[in-house]
């Protein structure tokens, strides 16, 4: 009873933690638009602000590489499907429908148990066949059902889709590497956004957006306050907290964006949208559940 009640206001804090890196993210739209406003892209954002975040954690990052060197191929694959992750997560959300961008974007329960099963050889429980059937669904309401074979997806859809698909991919490496410490993992997102970001400017966009005096302020603001603060909390709460809760509080990002871009954002959801949200937040909920179901198989 002593542990469990010692044990009890760290919990608590992780949770607050993890609610507050909820907010933090869901409501990273704001900044994002702000940014795009002043002819600022994704590519250019994760250039400066993301990038950093990545300066400052290479010291730490070099620190622990005699506990990830002998998995450095799956760290860089960590960073690499992070960084892309973050670049076209973040162009989606200031080029298109910050409400549509993060429905399509949580494809992530459908993305998770195909991955793991063609990578990891996790079995598919019922419960999470019916969570990517919801999720697919989902996303075909979305689209206009019928519509996704006539006409191609817009960019910002494209890049909401591929974010999540990286993600999920940069979650299953994650789950393969057994040495690299929670640190290393979190800091090589933004080293490979870094990098991913540095690489499509110099083949993709020849000409740099001139950015005034008082941006780079606010992009440094953003970047030490919004994305570093962000990080702090998401790591401290996920390293101290069940990963069950912590994966059913994953849906929480998902609600700020949506109800924050329809309250101050101006957008609207139709009923496809609606239909297309109730079924992609349960499939959301279905997975975290299910990551229940195995931590206490497995404890």
């Amino acid at each position: 009873m002593k542990a469990r009640s010692a044990r009890a206001p760290e919990s608590r804090l992780a949770l607050a933690a993890l609610l507050g890196s909820g907010i933090v993210w869901g409501m990273i739209w704001i900044p994002l638009k702000f940014f795009a406003e002043r002819g600022l892209t994704g590519q250019v954002l994760g250039l400066t602000a993301f990038a950093l975040v990545g300066l400052a954690a290479l010291p730490l990052v070099w620190r622990e590489r005699a506990e990830w060197r002998g998995e450095w191929r799956l760290l860089l694959l960590i960073g690499l499907f992070f960084g892309w992750a973050n670049i076209a997560f973040t162009t989606a959300l200031m080029t298109g429908s910050v409400v549509r961008g993060m429905l399509l974007f949580y494809l992530l329960p459908a993305w998770g148990a195909l991955g793991g099963l063609l990578f990891l050889h996790e079995r598919l429980s019922l419960r999470r066949l019916l969570a990517v059937a919801l999720s697919l669904g989902g996303v075909a309401v979305i689209m206009g059902g019928a519509e996704i074979f006539r006409q191609a997806p817009s960019v910002a859809d494209g890049m909401a889709l591929s974010a999540g698909f990286c993600y999920t991919a940069a979650s299953i490496v994650n789950r393969k590497a057994r040495r690299i410490p929670l640190i290393s993992r979190t800091m090589m997102s933004f080293i490979g956004c870094g990098v991913v970001s540095a690489a499509t400017v110099a083949f993709a966009t020849p000409d740099l957006p001139q950015i005034a005096g008082a941006t780079w302020g606010l992009l440094l603001l953003f970047a030490c306050v919004w994305l570093l603060g962000g990080t702090l909390l998401t790591t401290y709460g996920v390293t101290h907290i069940e990963a069950s809760r912590a994966a059913v509080l994953q849906v929480v990002e998902l609600l700020v964006a949506v109800i924050s871009a329809l309250a101050v954002g101006g957008e609207t959801v139709g009923l496809k949208e609606g239909v297309g949200a109730a079924m992609i937040v349960t499939a959301t909920l279905l997975e975290a559940f299910n990551s229940e179901n195995q931590g206490a198989a497995h404890g």
